[in-house]
């Protein structure tokens, strides 16, 4: 959905003529609409035009001066890549920063061999991970192909809402597989962890980037080998909206908001705050839940524009949210007890009034959260009046 707005009108003065009885005053121009692009933006394209080298993403329209597999500067520029291998459907992210025009780097959730594909052809295997997508005759065993999804909600926690999978050439991406998803089960004695509910990582040959701290929860984006059907890790780099510009555009699911829709979650990534100068589009606050497809425009990580995506159809699973409240005891270094429940912290969750998760033991508070992998984890803990 295009955001237009109107061009400035410059102001002009009627003079009316004596002595005529008819008037032949003549309308103004309409002013031109004016697409008023975001200087970042990042999302799925929404169309390609490859004669006029343009491409479409959340609606504005880019003319393309380069593609680029990736937005970490430290990857090699492939030369090889051009407009004609953006397709719709594909995640990117968009720079206008370039004088020449926008440079489009292709940031897929996964990138590497399909390992089988179902006889119905409806589910396909890659990097360890069952995805559900209609594959035509193009694809077959073997074959090195970019995956791009959003977050889904499913049985097993967090999975993949697939957009769209490409046929590549292995040299293409140097033969590097990739792939992104939530951080768990992390063991630092193993130096492993796992990402959705089947691929294992080994990282202790990995650069980690920015020397980030890895934590249950975080997204990441990891690139390294299949070993085994174990992926080996070369690079993992912890991925946040903390950096993003303030004229950044991001399209995504909401994964999570509060009681008081004051904060919510984006592609469980990075959270935003909803406040009265937040405006909303094709929607309004009451639209904000878990699940909903949106395009987020934030300025220090406060959301300035929520625009809803309503032709999304709601295929992103039921995602389950809880809120609970009593006296917390049993603590241990990733969870806590009440009443004979256990909830989970991770990464994303957020402590108010001070508290921390070593001292909660006998406070009485409201925690607000998320269910990931049957597991109850909280996103906001707070202290209530016993």
């Amino acid at each position: 959905m295009k955001k237009l707005v109107l061009a400035a009108l410059v102001g002009f003065v009627l003079t009316g003529c004596g002595g005529g009885g008819g008037s032949d005053e003549s309308k103004p121009t309409p002013p031109p609409v004016v697409d008023v692009k975001p200087v970042a933006a990042q999302g799925a394209i929404n169309k390609v035009n490859y004669a006029n080298k343009t491409v479409e993403v959340n609606g504005h329209t880019y003319q393309v001066e380069r593609v680029q597999y990736g937005s970490n500067n430290k990857l090699p520029i492939n030369e090889k890549l051009s407009i004609n291998d953006l397709e719709p459907n594909m995640m990117v992210q968009v720079s206008t920063q370039a004088k020449s025009g926008a440079v489009v780097y292709i940031e897929p959730t996964m990138v590497g061999m399909i390992s089988s594909i179902s006889p119905d052809r409806k589910t396909f295997v890659v990097n360890g991970v069952t995805l559900t997508f209609d594959m035509n005759a193009e694809f077959k065993p073997l074959d090195w192909v970019m995956v791009s999804s959003l977050p889904q909600a499913t049985a097993d926690g967090l999975g993949y809402k697939v957009l769209s999978v490409v046929k590549i050439e292995q040299d293409d991406v140097d033969g590097q597989y990739e792939i992104e998803g939530r951080l768990s089960n992390l063991d630092q004695n193993t130096q492993t962890f796992k990402l959705g509910a089947n691929t294992n990582i080994y990282f202790g040959d990995a650069i980690i980037e920015d020397n980030a701290t890895l934590t249950n929860g975080q997204w990441v984006e990891v690139k390294g080998q299949m070993i085994n059907e174990e992926f080996h890790a070369t690079e993992v780099e912890v991925e946040t909206y903390d950096d993003s510009d303030n004229d950044h555009e991001i399209e995504g699911i909401v994964t999570w908001v509060n009681s008081d829709k004051s904060q919510f979650e984006l592609n469980a990534r990075g959270r935003f705050v909803v406040n009265s100068q937040t405006r909303f589009e094709d929607g309004s606050k009451v639209n904000l839940v878990a699940g909903e497809l949106v395009e987020v425009t934030a300025v220090n990580g406060i959301a300035k524009e929520i625009e809803f995506e309503r032709d999304f159809g709601g295929e992103t699973g039921g995602w389950h949210e809880f809120e609970h409240e009593g006296h917390v005891y049993s603590v241990g270094y990733d969870h806590f007890m009440i009443a004979g429940e256990t909830f989970y912290v991770d990464a994303y969750t957020e402590f108010e009034d001070n508290l921390k998760l070593e001292t909660l033991n006998g406070v009485y508070i409201d925690v607000e959260g998320v269910i990931i992998d049957g597991k109850k984890v909280a996103r906001e803990i707070e202290r209530e009046d016993d």
